[in-house]
């Protein structure tokens, strides 16, 4: 009898097992397997150029797109870069130097949109005079010390922006001063005549005496990516591609009422308060559509990163951007 009592226990167990085997297996089951969020990490840094993401994310844009999208902070571009290498994000937002630097010092990152830049007057870098120097013009910036980052956007932009403007390369003179609060500091009080700034700090160079002498809303030379690691390219395109599409349906409420979502750059981005309510110097926020960098910019910084010596190995286009995201957009 407690023979016949054990069998029957141990049958209606396996009975119970290959229920659930077979509810495992069902199409029903596979349908909600499938339809779990797709995980991607992004590193954030409290710029401007975040805003779409943060967007995104406060309108339920990444959920609607069946994505568990994780935004990390960091406040510093070692940081994130360190983050990246090691595989703790799996994309942010960085400008072209970022991508070639990490791609020749072996972490395989791949632009797959602009972020700001694709336009003149997105992703603003200035090269300002002191309030009391009396430089207004560009030509009056020959063999003047400049207070810049040096190897870095910053010293980009400046070499760019002013060439632009006719100086030649001998007649461009540099000093570092890498931390922007700094900078902005030592321009304002004088001790340099002229720094170069990203937004927001260069709006609130001007509202505090400062004089734009050159910006990127004339000359579009530098510009912000999205970056990704190679990694969740070849194993999960479709969660990056609906990754920017969420984007897109960010940058489009963007478009719509730019000065809508004050609140995020103030929480996010740290934007000073005086900055967002100046009518007299507006902050220039604005973003285009999803798309690649050109050629041309990115060749522009590998030849300027060739000439300081700032790659190991060459490097071409095809190695910083990836067209696949995008691809029949």
């Amino acid at each position: 009898m407690l023979k016949r009592t054990t069998l029957l226990v141990l049958v209606g167990l396996l009975s119970a097992v290959l229920a659930l085997l077979v509810a495992a297996c069902s199409p029903r089951a596979a349908q909600q397997s499938s339809e779990r969020p797709a995980g991607v990490r992004l590193g954030m840094l409290p710029i401007i150029d975040n805003l779409p993401f943060w967007v995104a994310q406060e309108k339920g844009y990444f959920q609607a797109a069946g994505l568990d999208v994780e935004l990390i902070p960091f406040f510093s571009a070692v940081e994130r870069d360190s983050a990246l290498t090691a595989r703790k994000i799996d994309g942010a937002v960085g400008d072209l130097l970022a991508v070639a630097a990490l791609n020749d010092a072996g972490t395989p990152v791949k632009a797959i949109s602009v972020v700001m830049g694709a336009r003149p007057g997105e992703s603003r870098f200035a090269v300002l005079s002191a309030p009391g120097s009396g430089i207004r013009k560009p030509e009056q910036l020959r063999n003047v010390e400049i207070a810049v980052s040096l190897n870095s956007i910053i010293e980009y932009t400046t070499d760019k922006l002013l060439q632009q403007e006719g100086l030649k390369p001998a007649e461009i003179k540099k000093v570092s001063i890498p931390k922007v609060p700094l900078r902005l500091e030592a321009l304002l009080t004088g001790k340099v005549k002229a720094a170069t700034l990203p937004d927001p700090l260069a709006t609130l160079a001007v509202i505090k005496g400062a004089h734009v002498v050159a910006d990127t809303s004339k000359y579009n030379v530098a510009q912000t990516v999205l970056m990704v690691h190679q990694e969740i390219l070849e194993k999960n395109l479709p969660a990056v591609q609906k990754l920017i599409d969420a984007y897109a349906r960010a940058v489009a409420d963007l478009k719509t009422n730019p000065d809508g979502f004050h609140h995020l750059l103030a929480q996010k981005a740290n934007v000073p308060e005086e900055v967002l309510a100046s009518q007299e110097h507006r902050l220039p926020v604005n973003f285009s559509a999803p798309q690649l960098p050109t050629r041309k910019n990115v060749q522009d910084v590998l030849d300027w990163m060739k000439e300081r010596n700032l790659l190991k190995k060459p490097l071409q286009y095809a190695d910083l951007v990836d067209e696949r995201v995008l691809a029949g957009r």
